[in-house]
């Protein structure tokens, strides 16, 4: 299935740098498949090694193994691929060391981790580094073969859709929330457009993620690891001020449990949504690290984890407000982020909370989701109020889109082109 970091690989192969290249993502977004799809259109092979299996850091070993399973042509003009790298001790100083004496190769890294490495952030040069997610709604609708329906998405601003457009793009976004975006599940689905072959493959997901947190860490750690990640789901749903530790277990120890927290966003199976503690640029200087929400790796799994039904009879309202509209703000962190990048959550004592903010060209914009149940404008007006260098916002809604003042109207299905 296409991906759009494809662009990114396609322009990494037209400099022809020798950077290697390295994706890095969480288990089960599709790195492999991209790759293997990416190779097979621009080169005329592809030298797969799985280096969960071991593999040897000394160059002449290395080359050993090269040369043992591939031809030197294949080496020469094709692609090398080291997948799973994850595990391996110091790879990335290898791979830099085993480059230079090797620039005829080109090499690629995959690690099923998010974590970039001090020694990857201060030889960055030498690396192209590519952090892959789920698939977005645009990538869904791609994999649906629906480019119509896409075009008029990029058009939607000037040309509103029609009836008909608008109906079959909202029924896209329906099966969307209950796939979610792990290529393995769309790519079930879409074959025969079967609802049962979904919850089995997610609840798979979920078990094959705390297996990998069992085979990663000692097992107190992995214990922690595995209730912070249990309590996500609950934590989304409750009208938290940020993610909550106890919520995970009663006795729990903020730095053990912190620690937990980020081994789950290290390997990309959470992310943290940081609050805002004022709203003035650069808001980089407001932002308390200490208190965040925590979101899930990926919405359909969120869903699984809460046992909600996936029911072709479901309405697309109903899956938005499903745990007092959970999946709505999942959803929403993942294709603003994407779309959009860094963002925070802002909270006013117990009287306002919106849910997104980011920084806009000249002022930071607040984000009013107007689907969500209990959602009340007056959170942005607040916001607004306290902030008055703000003057945009934005709100999404399931209509589309539209300025009404200086608030941009946003529906939930074309956050993908802002």
């Amino acid at each position: 299935m296409y991906r759009n970091i494809i662009e990114d690989l396609m322009q990494w192969h037209e400099k022809n740098t020798r950077q290697i290249l390295y994706i890095k993502g969480a288990l089960g977004v599709g790195k492999t498949w991209t790759v293997q799809d990416f190779a097979t259109a621009f080169y005329p092979c592809m030298c797969y090694i799985d280096a969960s299996e071991g593999l040897p850091l000394d160059n002449t070993e290395l080359d050993k193994l090269l040369i043992s399973r591939f031809s030197d042509e294949e080496l020469a003009g094709g692609l090398i691929v080291f997948d799973e790298v994850q595990s391996i001790p110091h790879v990335a100083e290898f791979f830099y060391e085993y480059a230079k004496t090797h620039r005829k190769y080109s090499l690629c890294l995959i690690a099923s981790t998010m974590d970039i490495t001090e020694f990857e952030y201060t030889h960055s040069d030498a690396f192209k580094l590519i952090r892959m997610r789920p698939m977005s709604f645009e990538e869904y609708m791609i994999a649906s073969k629906a480019h119509p329906f896409i075009s008029a998405i990029r058009k939607n601003s000037d040309n509103p859709l029609t009836a008909p457009e608008e109906k079959a793009i909202k029924s896209m976004l329906k099966e969307y929330l209950m796939t979610g975006g792990m290529p393995g599940v769309i790519s079930a689905f879409l074959k025969r457009k079967d609802y049962s072959v979904i919850r089995p493959l997610q609840d798979q997901m979920i078990a094959d993620y705390e297996a990998l947190l069992k085979k990663t860490f000692p097992d107190a750690m992995f214990q922690r690891s595995r209730r912070v990640f249990r309590s996500i789901p609950k934590q989304l749903s409750k009208d938290n001020k940020k993610f909550m530790y106890k919520v995970a277990e009663a006795n729990a120890r903020s730095r053990e449990y912190a620690e937990a927290t980020q081994n789950l966003c290290d390997l990309g199976l959470a992310r943290k949504l940081p609050r805002l503690a004022g709203g003035t640029l650069p808001l980089e200087e407001h932002v308390d690290y200490k208190s965040f929400e925590l979101f899930l790796v990926d919405h359909g799994l969120l869903r699984a984890m809460y046992n909600l039904p996936v029911d072709e009879s479901l309405t697309l309202e109903d899956i938005l407000s499903e745990k007092e509209g959970a999946i709505a703000e999942q959803y929403l962190f993942e294709e603003l982020s994407e779309s959009i990048g860094i963002m925070y959550y802002w909270v006013s004592g117990a009287t306002a909370r919106v849910p997104f903010v980011y920084e806009g060209k000249s002022s930071a914009v607040p984000v009013d989701v107007r689907f969500v149940k209990n959602t009340k404008a007056q959170n942005v007006k607040v916001f607004l109020e306290k902030n008055p260098d703000a003057k945009l916002s934005m709100r999404i809604t399931l209509d589309q889109p539209a300025m009404d003042g200086d608030c941009m109207s946003v529906p939930a299905y074309g956050l993908w082109n802002l």
